[in-house]
């Protein structure tokens, strides 16, 4: 029997209806519940709670509201952004506990599809002084996916922006590789597009920088241990979403004005660099083995073509013509 993953993303001071998310998730990861149920206990969770609060926003005076959890706002208000942002940072968090390899990771990716996937439905929201009707689950780009890249984001600064949190600390490197594999995950899967916190791109070090040289560290085997944290994390995105990147790259994409524009040279500075990585006896194996990997799926991306239709899901931008 393999072993249970503890995540530890509940605080003991959270709500009951929080630990039971927590929990929820962590189920997940350990294969103890299906994705599409645990969607269905997460959704009903939230929106019992936010219809409890609209009833007690309406009690008449001396009347004894209910225990409200964070997903609730003040005085009875529903707020269900309050438990979606609860929710981005149990999976966000549970992502860089999860090793990168593990099926748990797949498990958190269908766990957003199932509720991406569930009917349609609303909770409702105040909105001035009257209550109006939102629509749960509904990630796209026109609505931010709910905050959720943006959480995923805030996540990502306050973990890894110090190079000195990866670069010394094993621990860090690891949270930031697991974390790289599920981000990558989320743009395969159509969920969310995160890729400006790839280290494929600036101002990771490994687009930045060169494998074999550096101006900072002068000695190769030193400099090599501070390159090899970003190098793992950016296979993650080959080894799970080469296909999308490969498209993304052969149609000159453009996400956002002013940011990167992915293009087919980028794709064929990161062979090199994975080339010249996976020879390095400088880099652990464990570095070069994944290099090596990361080589071969790009390789089977270039042999299938574009497969898919990531530009279309995510409305990019593609500078290619036709």
């Amino acid at each position: 029997m393999s072993t249970l993953i503890s995540l530890h993303i509940s605080d003991p001071d959270d709500f009951e209806q929080e630990k039971k998310i927590a929990m929820t998730i962590e189920n997940v990861v350990n294969g103890v519940i299906e994705p599409a149920a645990a969607a269905k206990v997460i959704d009903d969770t939230v929106v019992e709670y936010c219809q409890s609060a609209q009833s007690s926003y309406t009690l008449p005076p001396g009347a004894t509201a209910p225990t409200r959890p964070a997903g609730d706002g003040a005085n009875g208000v529903p707020r269900p952004t309050g438990w979606l942002k609860y929710l981005w940072d149990c999976l966000g968090k549970a992502s860089m506990t999860v090793p990168a390899d593990h099926p748990g990771q797949d498990g958190l990716v269908c766990l957003l599809q199932a509720l991406q996937g569930m009917p349609k439905h609303t909770v409702p929201v105040k909105v001035g002084v009257e209550f109006v009707d939102k629509e749960l689950w509904s990630l796209t780009a026109d609505n931010g996916y709910e905050g959720f890249e943006q959480w995923l984001w805030e996540l990502d600064q306050g973990h890894f922006t110090g190079t000195q949190q990866i670069e010394e600390s094993a621990a860090v490197a690891t949270s930031y590789l697991n974390f790289s594999a599920f981000l990558a995950r989320l743009l395969a899967s159509g969920i969310v597009e995160a890729t400006r916190m790839s280290p494929l791109i600036r101002p990771s070090p490994f687009a930045t920088g060169g494998p074999l040289s550096s101006g900072i560290y002068p000695e190769a085997s030193v400099a090599a241990q501070h390159y090899e944290p970003y190098a793992v994390a950016a296979t993650q995105w080959l080894l799970h979403a080469s296909d999308a990147l490969f498209e993304m790259c052969s149609k000159e994409t453009l996400i956002e004005v002013g940011r990167q524009k992915w293009t087919l040279a980028l794709w064929n500075g990161w062979r090199t660099k994975f080339d010249a990585i996976s020879r390095a006896p400088r880099f652990s194996p464990r570095c070069r083995r994944l290099a090596s990997e990361a080589l071969d799926h790009m390789a089977e991306a270039e042999r299938a073509g574009v497969t898919t239709d990531v530009v279309g899901t995510f409305g990019f931008m593609s500078m290619k013509e036709d």
